[in-house]
């Protein structure tokens, strides 16, 4: 007696469609699973053995064998519980149902029949819709997050009877309805236009939220570094709906949605503190999960005091903050996850930090200052688009009242739609023709860059990041072109050295 219904198999945010086949034939009693099963699939023959029994149907005393094809992909997990138990009873004649040829069944058993929730629900959604099939079978706790997809049926399901009572038509439980995805901006914490003096930094960081541009911010302890930092979140336009599932898609894997958060309406903000491991910042494990990097993914990555992180450590991110990407290989096979985010760092000039400061003298040595400066290497340094020296404000300007009338959020906004509509991604992802497009200057503008570079000895890359600097000053200005003036501030962000 052979039965096959079919389920879904998800590695990182790659999915694929798994045939789940049941055979039950004459022979001493035993229950084998192949197909390249992990310990958590192997151990499913106990939890589906207990949910049949429990559930009130008899367990096939023969020889079964359950075969997850295709063979050469490796099943991870315990959400093939349901659709094996499924198979078993169809193959043991013990139900009869409708054609499932367009059905995909995922879920987790307990003992007792119940389907426990999953991880990853949105990605294999996503992959069955793309695969043709019509409806798909999902633990009711993650319907929440599920009812966000459209264009398949999506039918919830709390226990094992309950499924088996719908697909032979005793019940007829109704599939979720779709809900739309309501974008929203950060709102919470301070606001920034509410922060007194740093203007300069200030408007830095206007412009690295609009164009999405890698930011460093450094200066003495308590100059307010870290608050700029953290308010910088209120600067940043709502994501799209794309960016939205990409976002929610990489908190479901990791297991960090639920019914209070179900879903990553605004860009997030990752803070990472300095005892971060790598396989915690870049992402890893056995059954390799997404890391900080790849959590921040359409939002912001931010090391407060990046200094004190390991040199090690920091080294890493020096591929996926030019790839958008990290590549994590384990047991043969290789997980992509995107990590697309702005990097907000702030550090001090030198190990007391005074350097440079009016208040306090500094009582580093040379070889001090220079040896703590060089954690930052110069490959890393040269992938921020902005470098900002922040100023101690004066203790006066703390009474009064911020005078910026001028709401930041609609200019960064309409600056961010600008780009959307040019390449639909931001300046500070603009690949070299689209440069050459978009950043185009006058013979006297091009001299006056070129001479500029020289004297400050900019890499080929750096270069670039000062024409996407330029590009994202001249959009918060509704310029179509890029002039002198544009040029001169984006040099000014660009900085070669920590001394000051």
């Amino acid at each position: 007696m052979f039965s096959k219904i079919f389920s879904c198999s998800s590695s990182g945010l790659s999915c694929s469609t798994v045939e789940v086949q049941a055979d039950i034939s004459n022979g001493l009693p035993s229950f084998s699973i192949v197909g390249l099963g992990d310990v958590s699939v192997q151990e499913s023959k106990e939890r589906v053995r207990a949910s049949i029994k429990n559930t009130g149907f008899k367990f096939p005393p023969t020889k079964k064998v359950i075969n997850l094809a295709p063979a050469q992909i490796r099943k991870e997990g315990p959400a093939f519980d349901l659709p094996i138990a499924i198979s078993l009873l169809l193959a043991s004649r013990q139900i009869s149902v409708k054609n499932l040829e367009k059905s995909i069944i995922i879920g987790e058993l307990s003992l007792t029949g119940n389907v426990k929730p999953i991880t990853g629900i949105i990605a294999i959604v996503e992959h069955s819709k793309k695969a043709g099939f019509k409806e798909i079978f999902i633990p009711y706790e993650n319907s929440m997050e599920a009812s966000f997809c459209g264009g398949i049926k999506i039918y919830p399901i709390k226990t094992l009877s309950q499924l088996i009572e719908h697909i032979t038509d005793q019940i007829n439980i109704q599939p979720i309805k779709h809900k739309k995805i309501v974008t929203q901006r950060i709102h919470r914490g301070i606001k920034f236009e509410k922060i007194i003096g740093m203007a300069g930094a200030k408007r830095g960081l206007q412009i690295a939220a609009a164009g999405g541009h890698n930011t460093l911010l450094f200066g003495a302890p308590g100059c307010g570094k870290t608050i700029l930092c953290r308010a910088f979140k209120y600067l940043l336009p709502p994501p799209n709906t794309k960016e939205v599932l990409e976002s929610t898609k990489i908190y479901s894997v990791c297991g960090l949605l639920n019914e209070q958060t179900p879903i990553i309406s605004n860009r997030p903000f990752r803070e990472v503190h300095h005892t971060a491991t790598a396989a915690a910042l870049i992402g890893g494990g056995q059954n390799p999960k997404p890391g900080e990097i790849s959590l921040a993914h359409n939002g912001v990555l931010f090391f407060d005091e990046i200094a004190e992180f390991p040199k090690k450590i920091l080294e890493t991110l020096r591929q996926p903050l030019e790839d958008k990407k990290i590549n994590i290989s384990r047991k043969g096979q290789t997980i992509t996850y995107p990590s697309n985010f702005i990097f907000l760092a702030t550090m001090n000039p030198c190990p007391c930090g005074y350097l440079g400061s009016k208040d306090q003298n500094c009582k580093c040595t040379d070889s001090q200052i220079k040896n703590y400066q060089k954690k930052i290497s110069g490959p890393l340094l040269d992938r921020f688009d902005i470098c900002l020296h922040i100023q101690k404000s004066s203790m006066g300007d703390l009474f009064q009242e911020s005078s910026n009338p001028q709401n930041l959020t609609d200019r960064i906004y309409n600056a961010s739609l600008t780009q959307k509509s040019r390449f639909n991604h931001n300046n500070a992802d603009m690949n070299i023709n689209e440069i050459k497009l978009h950043c185009q200057l006058s013979p006297e503008n091009t001299d006056f860059l070129n001479q500029a570079a020289e004297k400050l000895k900019l890499s080929n890359r750096g270069y670039l990041k000062v024409l996407k600097v330029a590009r994202t000053i001249a959009d918060l200005e509704s310029s179509e072109c890029i002039n002198q003036l544009h040029l001169a501030e984006a040099l000014q962000y660009k900085s070669t050295s920590l001394t000051v």
